[in-house]
């Protein structure tokens, strides 16, 4: 009987030393997404279905891009409308409109439409039938140009805020109101076209030969 006792008190504290799995693997568990996390993942991947493989982000980044080109060369080559809306400030306005603006001004919007001409080659060459751009260039490409837009839509958005809420008048704050209604909603818009761009490339290239990153 004392054997018996004796094995019977051993087995106990042996089944009391060994640590339930079960209850540890339930305890590590991470517990279902909130709602708000499921409708944010819903959100992202309805957006992500729209977008697909799809080719107009491509041809809506080359048409901005031919437009605001096109309004530059209008500038370079002496033009002057929509100059009073221009995101400068009134000295360098009425400096490049009465010719005398820095050599350095003039190089920079030349150099523009030149970026602007091959941006919107670039973007058509995204739409060929046959993709022979690596997606590796593409994404060097316009992922960094992408996030310089973003960067410059939304630092110009809360800068004019900023200038707005000030509550001073005059061309600081005329500037500023014509940044956050067309300039700077612009660049935003620009640079969600050109990450729709390279992610929609990466979706359509193949997964074999020189198309894979």
């Amino acid at each position: 009987m004392a054997r018996e006792f004796g094995t019977t008190t051993v087995e106990r504290e042996t089944a009391n030393a060994i640590p339930n799995v079960h209850t540890h693997a339930q305890s590590d568990h991470v517990g279902p997404q909130t709602p708000r996390a499921r409708v944010r993942s819903g959100r992202v991947a309805a957006i992500g279905a729209w977008v697909g493989k799809s080719t107009w982000p491509a041809y809506c980044a080359a048409a901005v891009t031919a437009a605001y080109g096109l309004l530059k060369a209008y500038w370079v080559f002496g033009g002057d409308a929509l100059w009073s809306i221009a995101p400068l400030s009134q000295e360098m306005i009425d400096k490049v409109r009465s010719g005398t603006a820095p050599t350095w001004f003039v190089i920079a919007d030349a150099v523009s439409v030149v970026l602007a001409v091959v941006g919107f080659a670039f973007a058509l060459a995204t739409v060929r039938p046959k993709r022979w751009l690596p997606v590796w260039l593409v994404r060097w490409t316009l992922w960094p140009l992408a996030t310089f837009m973003l960067l410059r839509g939304m630092l110009g958005i809360i800068g004019d805020l900023l200038q707005i809420a000030s509550g001073e008048s005059g061309p600081v704050t005329h500037t500023a109101l014509w940044d956050l209604a067309l300039w700077a909603p612009l660049f935003l818009i620009w640079g969600l076209l050109w990450a729709a761009t390279a992610l929609t490339y990466a979706r359509r290239a193949p997964t074999t030969g020189h198309g894979v990153a």
